[in-house]
């Protein structure tokens, strides 16, 4: 008798080939599932800058030439979002993508930090829902949408593009105008919006400063 079937008795091989049969169909929806996942994957485009370089190399862009950033790259910013850590895990952090002119304007009009939205093609809010803060008025979701805002900022610099953040919050005469813009729910504040496009202009990276650390104690 072959060894196979002195290990695996026939009677055993029958039993797992009928499991197997009642596994298809199981197994079938699971490659669907996949299927239908992965469509939902975002693909990052080759060459980005690797994350150390990105982080120390980026800074706060201004001037942008009038060339469109493809979707596809937007939604690579919003992953970076997305992938951000948060409090408690709440996951309080929503984005709003503009990329209507008109709408970009009238943010321009009611935030006088963001001028150069006039004239760009597409800018990110990044918005705190307090309704899903698990610690309801502790204002976590400030920490929350600033961790958010900095890996869209380091994503799109590694990316070829330059970004910069302008504030929304705290100002208390500006949130709700952009709130009324973008027709935001009460509980939704807008942090700041995020200019999104090809730099015009070229800075040095920051130095590094080693007063500025300190180990232990002050």
């Amino acid at each position: 008798m072959p060894d196979f079937q002195r290990s695996y008795p026939f009677s055993r091989i029958i039993a797992l080939g009928l499991a197997l049969l009642m596994l298809l169909p199981l197994l079938g929806d699971t490659r669907s599932w996949a299927q239908e996942k992965a469509s939902e994957k975002i693909t990052v485009p080759k060459g980005p800058l690797d994350a150390l370089t990105a982080i120390l190399t980026r800074r706060s862009i201004r001037d942008y030439t009038p060339r469109r950033v493809p979707e596809e790259l937007v939604k690579v910013l919003l992953a970076a979002g997305l992938s951000a850590p948060s409090a408690f895990n709440e996951r309080s952090t929503e984005f709003v993508v503009v990329n209507d002119p008109k709408v970009l304007k009238e943010i321009a009009q009611v935030n006088p930090n963001s001028k150069q939205l006039k004239k760009m093609t597409v800018a990110i809010v990044v918005c705190g829902n307090q309704d899903k803060e698990k610690r309801k008025g502790e204002g976590y979701w400030q920490l929350d949408s600033a961790v958010a805002s900095e890996n869209i900022l380091i994503a799109a610099h590694a990316l070829g593009l330059g970004a910069v953040w302008t504030a929304i919050y705290p100002y208390p005469e500006r949130i709700p105008k952009v709130q009324k813009i973008l027709n935001l729910p009460a509980q939704v504040i807008p942090l700041n919006i995020i200019p999104i496009g090809y730099p015009a202009e070229k800075k040095m990276p920051h130095q590094f400063d080693p007063s500025r650390a300190h180990y232990n104690r002050w």
